[in-house]
């Protein structure tokens, strides 16, 4: 559906949610009991997840399907009771919450409203619903949640590290001179300042100059810092108290992570200060003779490349022996690259135990834990939970993600031992040694550890064991584990039994109590289903390209860990190098994605017999595995990939008479859930980043598969984190770097931070989650006044055009002129869902300025195209409904005289693709759709399938360039294997499929399709077969739904077709269709010729 169309069927919805709930007080009918065949409701949810533990939304919204024994439910109203107890709510005592009779149709997103809960309350809950017949139903199977640590105040626990990895590191630029200089005074003049935190998108630029220390030595002797202590004049200082000033640059305070810092200058508009040099000048006290200088940078604060921030660019060295004059240069720098600000990890990761004694049984017990980087986590020797690459990525100045584990199972009488190992994930990207590829830098903080462990004994007693300084730890037998660069595993260095109770951990250190991350950082619960594994591939081929070298092919790109089992002396290490695609001599090809540094999982050998390792601390995306260090060739059942992903429910499926068709399908899939990990990523090796434009892009391919519900919700939380003090939202979510040092659109495109409106939109219109709009509207509007102010008489003049498109003529202004007509259209729609009825009417008269301004820039009347009249051009505007009425017929024409005329294939990108399909799909242009999607020569998706894709790739290219072979972004057609196919689609004002139009595309060769979609309401299933001039449709049809179904007769005999459904009469039949209107249940419709 067009974008405009959209926003004008629903204008009304937010009239009718608010009419259709209704509550009637008074007693609600413990009295009434069941009616046969009435509804129940089923599959209940809490925030979008199943029986949460650990969340801390007190107030959360709750869901549920409902399975009837009748045709034609549909629910008429409900009522909730939620209790503190299973045994309260089972006797029907609701000491929480009894909402009463609520007159509503509504079965999702319903707002808890009962009494205050806090931290660690349990609330348990059910509904029943009455049928539009009075019909009431049983009361359902209770649901739970359970509310985690909310507030500050309830942890006990401390931030916790390993003392190796906690030693404050600096790295001092040193300034060594050829000949010792001689002088009283020395001076630092910097005529360039750095722009590693100056951000090019404020309105008001700040450049600084920031020092932690300044030292002076002779080498002879390299004790005596001749400026520990001396004065310090500045030609300028934004003094702070007790944090920066000149005399702090000699107090003998290396580090800035901590009061005092050091010395910081004002701020500065542009990086050339060379018309006033910022000078420095040190009294050493008396004439002194000196070798080196050092320069310690600001150690608190890195850009995207882990560099110091404001250190000097240009600058020089003087000496004199008057405070003021005489001045002579002994040694000066230009660009000089700013030093690292990374910290030098240790040898090996860090590992974490508690020994603890319980003296009664165990009646209840919560485990609340996160991490800086990521942990694994056991109580003696069990492993406290399933989830894996623990916990999800955020962005840790703002937010930590606690989770919390039903332990009870795990503990016993007697002694008990909680263990941990933790990696440093996103954390700390430190520079991989051995040519080890990574992407790109972060130095947030080395690993660390915060848990608490609550545990209620059968005598009653309440007894915590939390993260202190009485823990111990050492170095594991993890010795490297960078996120991108691979993991090492050394069995020599593993501890027999540290993690079982009563084993000895002599020569451990004691754990050191640390500071939070940052003073920003809060810790939250859980929002979204974790990663887990969800599959394991055994290996389908081994070869031998050469001497040592063994390749083992899985048959289809995964991602996950490789495991392996092998078998050899103490000390032999083994290799594992994953990749997708294999170089001409039969090795692996890495070079797509890494250079000339490489990406391996290793782990060496302990002689003790046949060991089983994968990586924990990282993931990687890959078909084959090459594998050295091996005495020979390894059986095919001693190598596993093991599927990885977030447990996100799945949703639909399909299924065509095209095999072409359904591997198309397949290797979306297969993307879609190879980059869903904490965020939507965008590859699952070379970035591993949260590109944003795909959560609008592709959104109806992903939710058609997946049930994303919860997972959209924490990715909008992150965007807004990451959106920037004067309402940026970055292109990348977490922002863990920033790309506008190459090219602005790489941090700013309105098609990628517009996902700040449009997912929560998206996710109204597919689930009623009207709570996350209202949840982060002022983010919305702070990026729409961003984009406003970036904006040239309403045309947006900058970002990535219609990236990785094959036609590149598209001007980047129609590109992101058409992204803000179209953020300013849908805000206008998200305000009057919300309420906000004069922000509507603004919003509303801006995307028209905005569609005046389109128009009049990139609009031929004469010819009826947009811009160079390419297919992304025209589509872009017929897709946002920016075409005048009476020319949108010549516009379409010509779009789709462009597509044939490349016979039937698009030369578009990510942007001008979904737009496209959006608006072929809305003319009833479903045969220009088949036919794009059953070529198979260049560009096309069969030719991605013929050329051996099994993940939908990053280009049109796929198998036959390097690049990666696993990314979404190209996956918009999915959703039409569902809407245009199997016909589901939501009629006009719907929100959450409430209401339903049933036209299945029957198209070219096709002769039946099936289509299955789990909406909030339940399930909807199409299946139809061509037999001939037969057609036979059925169609299910979830409780609480109504549908227009609208049997296709083209290609059995048009309006003289002979119909059958069951006693069914059409509403109305033309030669495209016969019309039926039908609520709840399994219908069959039949058209034949006559």
């Amino acid at each position: 559906m067009s974008w405009t169309r959209s926003i004008v069927v629903l204008m009304s919805t937010s009239l009718m949610l608010a009419a259709a709930q209704l509550t009637t007080t008074g007693p609600a009918g413990a009295a009434e009991t069941a009616r046969p065949g009435a509804m129940v409701p089923v599959r209940l949810e809490t925030a979008g997840l199943a029986d949460p533990i650990g969340i801390d939304d007190t107030e959360p919204t709750l869901s549920w399907e409902l399975k009837t024994g009748r045709e034609e439910s549909r629910q008429a109203a409900y009522q909730i009771r939620a209790a503190s107890t299973s045994a309260r709510l089972a006797a029907g005592r609701a000491d929480l919450w009894d909402s009463g009779r609520v007159r509503s149709s509504i079965n999702h997103g319903v707002a808890y409203d009962g009494r205050a809960v806090d931290s660690r309350d349990h609330v348990f809950w059910q509904v029943r619903v009455w049928d539009e017949r009075g019909g009431v139903s049983r009361w359902s199977d209770p649901a739970s949640w359970e509310v985690g640590l909310v507030d500050e105040a309830d942890w006990d626990a401390d931030w916790i590290g390993n003392p190796v990895w906690e030693e404050p590191v600096a790295h001092p630029m040193p300034v060594d001179l050829s000949t010792p200089a001689s002088g009283r005074y020395l001076r630092i003049s910097v005529t360039r300042l750095d722009g590693a935190t100056t951000d090019p998108f404020a309105e008001n630029r700040e450049a600084r100059l920031q020092l932690g220390e300044i030292e002076v030595f002779d080498s002879t002797d390299p004790s005596a810092n001749f400026a520990a202590g001396a004065d310090v004049v500045a030609s300028e200082s934004d003094d702070t108290d007790g944090e920066w000033a000149p005399g702090y640059l000699t107090d003998g305070e290396r580090l800035s992570s901590a009061a005092p810092r050091g010395y910081s200058s004002e701020s500065h508009p542009t990086l050339d200060v060379s018309s006033k040099p910022i000078t420095l000048t040190v009294d050493l006290g008396e004439k002194r003779s000196f070798n080196r200088v050092r320069l310690y940078p600001r150690s608190d604060l890195q850009d995207q490349f882990a560099r110091s921030a404001n250190y000097p660019r240009n600058f020089s060295v003087e000496v004199s022996d008057a405070p003021d004059t005489g001045f002579q240069t002994v040694r000066s720098y230009s660009n000089q690259q700013p030093p690292s600000a990374q910290h030098t990890q240790p040898m090996a990761l860090p590992i974490f135990a508690k020994q603890f004694d319980l003296k009664r049984d165990v009646r209840s017990a919560r485990l609340y834990v996160t991490g800086m980087g990521v942990y694994s986590a056991t109580i003696n020797g069990q492993a406290v939970t399933d989830a894996v690459l623990e916990p999800p990525n955020t962005d840790v100045r703002d937010q930590v993600v606690a989770s919390a584990y039903d332990v009870t199972g795990l503990l016993r009488s007697g002694q008990n031992r909680f263990a941990a190992e933790l990696g440093t994930g996103m954390a700390q990207v430190n520079r991989a040694a051995s040519n080890r590829y990574q992407y790109m830098n972060s130095d947030y903080s080395p690993p660390r550890l915060l848990a608490q462990l609550e545990i209620t004994t059968t005598d009653g007693r309440r007894h915590v064991v939390a993260t202190d300084g009485s823990w111990q730890t050492t170095l594991g037998a993890t010795t490297t584990a960078n996120w991108y660069g691979g993991e090492d595993y050394d069995a020599r260095r593993e501890q027999a039994g540290w993690r079982e109770p009563g084993t000895s951990l002599t020569g451990w250190d004691t754990a050191e109590v640390t500071e939070p991350p940052f003073e920003t950082t809060e810790i939250v619960g859980r929002t979204a289903p974790p990663i887990t594994q969800v599959d394991a591939l055994r290996a389908t081929s081994v070869t031998n390209p050469e001497a040592g070298t063994y390749i083992v092919d899985f048959g289809t790109n995964v991602v996950g860990w490789p495991e392996l089992t092998a078998d050899g002396a103490a000390g032999t290490e083994v290799r594992m190098y994953p990749a997708e695609q294999l170089d001409k001599d039969g090795t692996v090809l890495q070079t797509q994605y890494s250079g000339r540094n490489r990406v391996w999982q290793a782990m060496t050998l302990d002689g003790t017999g046949p060991l089983t390792w994968h990586p924990r601390f990282n993931y990687s995306g890959f078909r084959y595995l090459e594998i050295t260090g091996l005495s020979a060739a390894p059986a095919l059942a001693d190598v596993r990939a093991l599927v990885l992903r977030t447990d996100n429910a799945a949703a639909g499926t399909v299924e065509s008479s095209d095999p072409l068709l359904n591997s198309i399908h397949g290797i979306i899939n297969r993307a879609i859930q190879g980059n869903m990990y904490s965020v939507l990523t965008d590859c699952p090796h070379r970035e591993k980043f949260g590109w944003t434009e795909q959560l609008n892009l592709v959104f109806d391919s992903v939710a058609k598969n997946y049930d994303v519900e919860a997972y959209y919700r924490k990715i909008v939380q992150d965007m807004a984190d990451s959106q920037t003090s004067f309402g940026l939202v970055p292109d990348i979510t977490p922002e863990y770097t920033e790309f506008s040092e190459w090219n602005v659109g790489y941090r700013d495109d309105a098609n990628w931070g517009g996902s700040i409106i449009l997912a929560p939109w998206l996710m109204y219109r597919a689930y009623g989650d009207v709570e996350t709009m209202r949840t982060f509207y002022p983010n919305m509007q702070r990026y729409l006044d961003y984009l406003s102010g970036r904006a040239d008489g309403h045309i947006l003049g900058q970002g990535l055009g219609d990236w990785i498109a094959i036609d590149t003529t598209t001007p980047l202004e129609l590109v992101g002129t058409q992204a803000y007509y179209k953020l300013a259209s849908t805000l206008s729609q998200v305000a009057r869902t919300i309420g906000k009825k004069q922000d509507a009417e603004k919003y509303a008269a801006l995307a028209a300025d905005i569609a005046d301004a389109f128009n009049a820039e990139f609009f031929d009347a004469a010819t009826g195209d947009y811009g160079p009249g390419n297919q992304t051009s025209n589509g872009l505007a017929l897709d946002a409904d920016l075409v005048p009425a009476d020319h949108r017929d010549q516009v379409l024409g010509n779009l789709i005289e462009s597509i044939r005329a490349a016979d039937d294939h698009l030369r578009v990108g990510e942007i001008g693709l979904p737009a496209i399909l959006d608006v072929l799909a809305e003319e009833g242009r479903d045969d220009v759709i088949y036919d794009i999607a059953t070529q198979t020569t260049y560009p096309s998706y069969g030719y991605l399938v013929e050329t051996g894709s099994t993940a939908l790739p990053e280009a049109w290219t796929g198998m036959t360039k390097s690049g990666s072979q696993n990314h979404y972004m190209l996956g918009a057609i999915d959703d039409w294997f569902w809407s245009g196919l199997g016909g589901i689609e939501q009629a006009p004002g719907s929100v959450a499929f409430r209401d339903l139009v049933i036209a299945p595309a029957v198209v070219g060769d096709l002769t039946s399709h099936h289509a299955g979609y789990r909406t909030p309401q339940g399930e909807v299933v199409t299946d139809w077969q061509l037999d001939g001039d037969r057609l036979d449709l059925q169609v299910t049809v979830p409780a609480n739904t109504t549908a227009t179904v609208k049997v296709p007769l083209d290609k059995v005999g048009g309006a003289d077709a002979k119909l059958s459904a069951g006693g069914l009469r059409p509403t109305r039949v033309s030669d495209e269709y016969a019309v039926y209107e039908v609520r709840a249940g399994a219908w069959r419709f039949v058209a034949s010729a006559r």
